[in-house]
């Protein structure tokens, strides 16, 4: 797998909202959609429809389904023979930013091939919920929702289009990369078009065709996110200096871009976050 690709995984959280093991012998959603989470479900036995667009694929026991945010859908079925689901909402991003998963054209139905396997962890997982309040037990709830991940990607990934990435593309995912890596430098679209050898109007077009912002909004809000990670974990740093980690030129500046993005000042939101873990 592409570098840039594995850098951007690590940097990855996955958040799982919802989740459970359904038996329906009845089922008929038509035309539903999800704001901001994938679902990933798992048809354990049973058969069923999908429908996206003008393609009707036929679901199968061992087959998984994968509907990311906005996609319009219809799952159905067509008899009255139980069909065993297991299912999942989750959101895959980088410091709550960057959404990784459309980076690896996963297809919307594929097979499972190791399904007792998963089937298993997914048992597991369900398990380790039910005891969250022993530290031990998070810890295992968090491994092995990470583990039901791996299984689902790992055989996902072979299915999809193996293109390789061009040079084009692998300048602007190094830019991702450093971005996130690096929230705290700033760089100049000028910069970023000078180091890429290219127009700046057309770095910024591409990268938000590619990852849903522009390279300065991008920026902004890793750098935001970063200080929301540093208001909580320090709470002895002081406003002024986490402005300066994240070289802002005046703390007047940070205070207003930190405003406009999550809507109170810096103090305000640590102090109604260090509430709510008490």
């Amino acid at each position: 797998m592409n570098q840039h690709l594995i850098n951007l995984l690590q940097h990855a959280e996955l958040n799982i909202t919802d989740f459970a093991i359904h038996s329906r012998t009845d089922m008929n959603i038509r035309n539903r959609t999800f704001a901001s989470e994938y679902v990933m479900s798992y048809h354990k036995s049973g058969k069923a429809k999908l429908r996206i667009g003008e393609e009707i694929y036929d679901v199968l026991p061992g087959t998984v389904i994968f509907i990311p945010p906005h996609l319009i859908h219809d799952i159905y079925k067509e008899t009255d023979e139980e069909a065993i689901i297991l299912w999942w909402h989750f959101t895959y991003k980088v410091e709550r930013v960057l959404d990784v998963l459309p980076l690896f054209n996963i297809p919307y139905i594929y097979e499972l091939k190791q399904t007792e396997r998963f089937e298993t962890v997914f048992d597991q997982f369900m398990a380790s919920k039910q005891n969250t309040s022993a530290l031990p037990a998070t810890i295992l709830h968090k491994a092995k929702s990470l583990e039901l991940l791996y299984f689902l990607l790992d055989e996902a990934l072979g299915y999809r289009d193996s293109k390789e990435i061009s040079p084009a593309q692998q300048s602007f995912l190094g830019l991702l990369c450093q971005m996130i890596q690096h929230p705290e430098k700033s760089l100049s679209l000028t910069d970023m078009a000078e180091n890429m050898h290219l127009n700046t109007a057309y770095v910024s077009s591409r990268f938000k065709e590619l990852y849903g912002k522009s390279p300065i909004g991008m920026q902004r809000r890793l750098r935001i996110e970063r200080a929301k990670a540093l208001l909580i974990s320090d709470q002895e740093m002081s406003v002024t200096r986490i402005a300066e980690l994240l070289h802002f030129k005046e703390v007047t500046n940070f205070t207003r871009l930190f405003k406009k993005y999550v809507g109170m000042a810096p103090l305000q939101y640590r102090q109604l976050n260090l509430r709510s873990l008490t």
